[in-house]
């Protein structure tokens, strides 16, 4: 039982903490994506600018060696420079395209690179019909003017590369930061458990100790009432000793039985847990039988076998079989049914009674705890039978659950 909310303490914390990390990482991640792009874009348009400004900052296509005279060179306007462009020179290229699709001129400074591959992708970015993005690893913006079209290249190597190692680095420092995380909620379970684990080992061992200590007396009570019949006769006052002393004594062995059911320790053995089930209801036939119930168990299916303790899973069928008789109405129907469901033995036990409000359902496994308060009086009814069933249950590893539905009530157990 602590174990399991151990794991949800620990799953809790790592879900809130993953979330926030996650949350943190992907700003951070995003505003930093975000701002590159904003530095390549915002130097495309510089380039642009300075471009129109400037004008034609590379040699004409049609005639690339630049004229022998001074004046004409004169007239050759300077390359965009100055700022963050002087340092992103070889990374920065445009073509320029006539009104009739002719390339006017290049600006390629990068030996590396082919003037005509460059030309080609300027050429698919215009049939695209996109003014700014992404292709084939370079962000492009598009300018068209009057007189020409520009397509500005600027190549995203360094980008991705930058992008890439941001997230190589937050991605290791998610993980450990994980880890660590991880570590810290394990040992923060540990101390939120640890008084619960404490309090609960107490409890059990009161019921231990109240079962051992009442045994003693409830057996020197009823010899007494026994050597005094002998004595006086039969009376009204012996009978009611005798009376509370049953009803003492049938607590002291539900006590017992709880005390034995939540030991850890128990012997476990690979046993037909079908056979186990009839077995166990074919003494409450007579039971339910002069209750003019029926108990129905057709769909037991056979071959259902668990590794478990025999005694306890018998004595977990015998309590949610007497339960559902006890509950049930008169010429009802208990209906037992076993089956193997993914590797595991699927118990359920339903009969017809009273409906068990929702915030009641978890409510009726503990201690002590009785729906009805009209019960009280009953003899053998303290409480404690859907506590031991569910106690044993989670020795074995499995689950007790209980559903209700139009008076339908059903208890289920996965083993």
């Amino acid at each position: 039982m602590f174990k399991k909310s151990r794991v949800k303490i620990v799953a809790s914390i790592m879900a809130i903490m993953t979330l926030l990390l996650a949350g943190t990482v992907g700003v951070i991640l995003l505003s930093s994506y975000s701002e590159m792009s904003e530095r390549n874009l915002h130097m495309l348009e510089r380039y642009t600018r300075i471009y129109s400004e400037n004008g034609n900052p590379g040699q004409d296509s049609n005639n690339p060696t630049p004229p022998e005279n001074a004046d004409n060179q004169e007239n050759i306007p300077p390359k965009p420079q100055g700022g963050d462009l002087d340092l992103e020179r070889e990374r920065l290229y445009s073509v320029a395209f006539n009104k009739d699709g002719s390339v006017k001129n290049t600006d390629i400074n990068n030996e590396k690179i082919e003037t005509e591959d460059m030309v080609n992708l300027g050429k698919a970015v215009l049939k695209s019909g996109g003014e700014k993005g992404v292709v084939e690893g370079y962000s492009y913006l598009v300018n068209k003017t009057e007189s020409y079209t520009l397509v500005v290249f600027l190549d995203r190597t360094e980008f991705n590369r930058n992008v890439d190692t941001l997230l190589k680095y937050t991605v290791i420092y998610g993980v450990v930061s994980l880890g660590v995380i991880f570590v810290l909620a394990l040992i923060l379970s540990k101390l939120i458990i640890k008084p619960l684990e404490l309090n609960d080992k107490r409890q059990r061992q009161f019921v231990s100790d109240a079962g051992h200590e009442l045994k003693t007396p409830v057996s020197v009570i009823s010899t007494n009432a026994d050597v005094l019949e002998s004595e006086i006769g039969e009376n009204k006052w012996l009978s009611n000793i005798r009376y509370e002393n049953e009803r003492m004594s049938s607590l002291v062995k539900q006590l017992m039985q709880l005390a034995k059911s939540e030991k850890d320790a128990i012997q476990k053995e690979q046993l037909d847990f079908s056979k186990l089930v009839i077995g166990e209801i074919l003494p409450f036939e007579s039971v339910a039988y002069d209750k003019g119930i029926i108990i129905n168990y057709d769909e037991v299916e056979s071959g259902v076998t668990v590794k478990g303790n025999r005694a306890s899973l018998g004595q977990l069928v015998s309590i949610l079989v007497d339960n559902a008789i006890e509950h049930s109405k008169d010429s009802g129907q208990v209906v037992v049914k076993l089956t193997n469901i993914r590797g595991k033995a699927n118990l359920s036990v339903s009969n017809k009674g009273g409906d068990i409000p929702e915030e009641k359902r978890e409510l009726i496994f503990e201690r002590f705890y009785r729906m009805d308060d009209s019960r009280a009086e009953k003899k053998d009814h303290y409480g404690l039978g859907l506590a031991i069933a569910k106690s044993i249950t989670e020795s074995h590893g499995g689950e007790i659950s209980v559903k209700s539905d139009n008076g339908l009530i059903t208890f289920t157990v996965k083993i």
